[in-house]
C-alpha cells in the first residue's frame, strides 16, 4: 500500500528523495482516507512549488513535503463565506506567472462578440501569418474597445444615416470610393519607396499612404501605434485634418460589457474562486511589495545599499514580495569564462545576504527576479528567466527564490501587477510620428505633460512596447504577454528614466529608476492602493 501511495507522485513526474517518501507515508498512515490524502498531497506539492519557487522541480525534498503537510493543516480547514461553504484558499494568495507558459492567447470572435481561448499554441518558430496576426489581434482588440462607451459606431451600422451623439467610424478599406470627411482606424507607420518617404494607415485589408496635415499635437503618437484619423481621400492619398489616439477604458468597463474572461492574465482562476480570494484580501490589506531596478551585484557601493534595505525591512515588518529588475550587472554580460565568473559573484554576494534574513524566511517573503537587457539571454521579449547555473543555484539555495519570465505577471488575491524591465521610456520619444506639445500653450512641453503621455500611450495602445517591431524583437507568437487588456491593477517599468508614477484610467504606473544610482525604489501595497517612492539613505563614514 505504501508503494501504491508513492506510485501517485511518480505518476506525476515527481520522485520522492528517501526522507521525503518517510514523511509521506508517517503522514498518510494518520489518515482517515490515505488514498484521498495523497492525491491531494500531490496536487499540493506541485501547487506549493509553482507559487514558492516558481517552477515544478521532479526531485522533491523532505522540506517541500513538511512545508505542503504544514500547509495543508493550517489552511485546509472549511470556512465559511457568505452562506457558501467554500475550501480556504491555498498558500498565501500569491501567484507568480511564467509568461511563456502561463498566460495563454485569447482572440476575440466578432461574430459572436466573445473572447475564446486561441487554438493555436504560441511556439519559437511560428510560421510567417503570425507576424500579420500581432497587427490584427492588437487592431480589433482596440476597435473592440472603441465601441464600449458608445461615442463610436462603425459604419456599416448607419444604414439610416447619421446617429446624433455618434460619430461613425469608417475602415480605411472602406475609404476608397466612399466622399466626404471620415473618422478612421488604423496602424499608423513610416513608409519608403521610389523616392517617396511619409506615414501610411493600415487595417487588415487596406493601407493608405497619408498627407499629415497636422503637424504638433498634445498626445503622444508613435510609429507603430493605432490611431484616429479625420480626414478626407484626395486622390490616392488620405489628406489628415485631425490626429487622436484610441482612449484606454478603466478595467471595471472592459470586464464588466466586454466580459472578458479572467484567465486572460495568466493562471486557470475561475470568476467563483478569485470571488472568494476578493472576500479573503480584505482580511490581508498589509501585504507589501518593494520593486527595484538597475540592482547592479558587481558594484560594492550597490551591494551595501542593498544590505541596508534588506537589513531595514528584516528589523520591522519583512514585505510579501521583492521584485528585483535587471541588469545584475554594470557592465553588459558576455558568454566568456571570466563573464560567467564575474556574473556569479554577485549573485553570490546576494545568497549570502538573503541567507542571513531569517525573519523573511519565516514569514515566506518572495525573491522575484527579472531579466534585464544586458543580462544572459536572447535580446527578444518575452525574455525567459535568468538560468540557475548563472545565478549561483540562488533557487536552490534561498528558499521562496523565484526566477521570473520578463515581463513578469503577478496575481495578489485579485490584484493583478505586471512587472516589465525595458527601456520603453527613453525609446517612445524617438519614434514620434509629430512632435509632442503642451496642450495649452502650443510650446515644448512640461516634463509633468510628457510623463503623463508615455504612461497613456501604454495604457491607451493596450501594449508595452507600442513601438515597430524591429525596435523591440517581440517574439510573434508570444505578443500577447505584452498586452494591457483589461488594464491591470499596476504597471511597473524599470529601466534608467527617472523615477516618476501617476495613477491613469484607474491604474497605477510607475518608472522603477535605477537603484544603483540613488538607491531609489518603490513599495507598494496592492489591496490599498498605496504607492510610495522610497530612497535607501546614504550611510555615514
Amino acid at each position: 500500500m505504501q508503494r501504491a501511495w508513492l506510485r501517485e507522485f511518480n505518476a506525476l513526474g515527481l520522485q520522492l528523495r528517501p526522507q521525503a517518501a518517510r514523511v509521506v507515508t508517517t503522514y498518510l498512515k494518520e489518515q482517515a482516507n490515505p488514498q484521498q490524502a495523497v492525491e491531494e498531497l500531490v496536487e499540493q506539492t506541485k501547487s506549493f512549488l509553482q507559487t514558492r519557487r516558481g517552477s515544478v522541480e521532479s526531485v522533491i525534498d523532505a522540506d517541500v513535503i513538511e512545508a505542503v503537510i504544514e500547509l495543508k493543516e493550517q489552511r485546509g480547514k472549511v470556512m465559511e463565506v457568505e452562506g457558501m461553504q467554500t475550501e480556504a484558499i491555498e498558500g498565501d494568495g500569491i501567484q507568480v506567472y511564467d509568461v511563456m507558459t502561463q498566460v495563454r492567447p485569447f482572440d476575440y470572435r466578432r461574430q459572436t462578440k466573445e473572447w475564446v481561448l486561441s487554438i493555436n499554441k504560441p511556439t519559437l518558430f511560428p510560421s510567417c501569418d503570425s507576424k500579420a496576426k500581432i497587427y490584427q489581434d492588437r487592431y480589433y482588440l482596440l476597435w473592440q474597445r472603441l465601441l464600449l462607451d458608445g461615442d463610436f459606431i462603425p459604419e456599416a451600422e448607419t444604414t439610416d444615416g447619421l446617429i446624433p451623439g455618434k460619430k461613425v467610424l469608417t475602415p480605411v478599406a472602406s475609404i476608397v470610393g466612399n466622399p466626404g470627411k471620415k473618422i478612421t482606424f488604423g496602424l499608423i507607420s513610416r513608409f519608403q519607396q521610389d523616392g517617396f518617404r511619409g506615414w501610411t494607415i493600415e487595417d487588415p485589408h487596406k493601407v493608405l499612404r497619408l498627407n499629415l496635415g497636422v503637424t504638433e499635437s498634445s498626445r503622444l503618437v508613435t510609429d507603430g501605434s493605432f490611431v484616429l484619423l479625420e480626414g478626407e481621400l484626395k486622390g490616392d492619398i488620405f489628406d489628415v485634418h485631425r490626429l487622436d489616439v484610441p482612449q484606454a477604458v478603466p478595467r471595471i468597463v472592459s470586464m464588466e460589457q466586454d466580459q472578458v474572461p479572467v484567465q486572460v492574465f495568466g493562471g486557470d482562476q475561475t470568476e467563483e474562486q478569485l470571488a472568494t480570494l476578493g472576500i479573503v484580501e480584505q482580511e490581508h490589506p498589509e501585504g507589501m511589495y518593494v520593486i527595484l531596478s538597475e540592482v547592479h551585484l558587481d558594484k560594492s557601493k550597490v551591494v551595501e545599499k542593498l544590505s541596508v534595505l534588506l537589513n531595514g525591512y528584516e528589523q520591522s515588518t519583512p514585505p510579501e514580495v521583492y521584485v528585483f529588475m535587471g541588469n545584475f550587472c554594470s557592465v553588459p554580460f558576455v558568454p566568456t569564462s571570466e563573464g560567467v565568473k564575474s556574473y556569479r559573484q554577485g549573485f553570490e554576494r546576494l545568497k549570502l545576504m538573503l541567507n542571513r534574513l531569517s525573519a523573511h524566511i519565516e514569514r515566506g517573503t518572495r525573491f522575484v527576479f527579472v531579466p534585464g537587457p544586458s543580462d544572459p539571454g536572447a535580446q527578444m521579449l518575452p525574455r525567459v528567466p535568468l538560468p540557475n547555473y548563472l545565478t549561483s543555484d540562488l533557487a536552490q539555495h534561498v528558499p521562496n527564490v523565484i526566477m521570473g519570465t520578463n515581463p513578469c505577471r503577478i496575481r495578489h488575491f485579485t490584484r493583478e501587477l505586471i512587472f516589465f524591465r525595458h527601456d520603453i521610456m527613453r525609446l517612445v520619444r524617438k519614434h514620434e510620428v509629430v512632435p509632442l506639445r503642451d496642450p495649452h500653450e502650443g510650446a515644448p512641453p512640461l516634463p509633468e505633460h510628457v510623463r503623463e503621455e508615455m504612461v497613456r500611450l501604454l495604457l491607451d495602445q493596450a501594449h508595452l512596447v507600442p513601438l515597430p517591431l524591429e525596435e523591440s524583437n517581440i517574439m510573434w507568437a508570444f505578443d500577447h504577454t505584452l498586452r494591457l487588456y483589461p488594464l491591470p491593477h499596476a504597471v511597473f517599468i524599470g529601466g534608467v528614466s527617472s523615477h516618476f508614477d501617476c495613477n491613469c484610467h484607474q491604474c497605477d504606473v510607475a518608472s522603477v529608476g535605477p537603484f544603483n544610482r540613488d538607491g531609489g525604489f518603490y513599495a507598494y501595497h496592492p489591496v490599498k492602493a498605496q504607492l510610495e517612492q522610497c530612497e535607501v539613505p546614504e550611510q555615514m563614514d
